[in-house]
């Protein structure tokens, strides 16, 4: 098997589709019965391994000992922030939100089950993978 198949990091930048689930498990849907869905990259994209390797180097250079769980934390939530290209119904106190940084992160941060879908969804290379020619 030629290996460049299973090769990641272009569908990583270019994002998946997630479909939004509430913590129960059900779809979330839009007015429409849409689903409320968020644009991700992947985590081998370029856009977050170079976050990544920044953060990663930030702790390297504090030291064990000024690491925080605050700190990581909020490192999380701009690693989360970074990978969210857009989103499709999403509306909070009855207004709808823009997909910007500063508001993806307000989302995570408020609404931690919709970051622990994200979180997993980047994580999962198969999102970012070419679909198998059937035969």
């Amino acid at each position: 098997m030629d290996l460049s198949n299973l090769d990641t990091a272009d569908l990583a930048n270019q994002g998946a589709v997630m479909e939004l689930r509430g913590p129960n498990g059900a779809p979330v849907l839009q007015d429409d019965e849409t689903p409320v869905s968020l644009s991700l990259l992947g985590a081998d994209s370029n856009a977050l391994v170079r976050l990544s390797n920044a953060q990663t180097n930030a702790y390297l250079k504090q030291g064990q000992l000024k690491v925080t769980a605050e700190g990581a934390k909020a490192n999380e939530l701009d690693y989360l922030a970074k990978a969210t290209a857009g989103w499709s119904g999403i509306k909070v106190d009855g207004k709808d939100l823009d997909c910007t940084e500063e508001n993806a992160k307000a989302l995570y941060r408020r609404f931690p089950w919709i970051a622990d879908q994200a979180r997993a969804f980047i994580a999962d290379r198969a999102h970012f993978m070419k679909a198998s020619p059937t035969t």
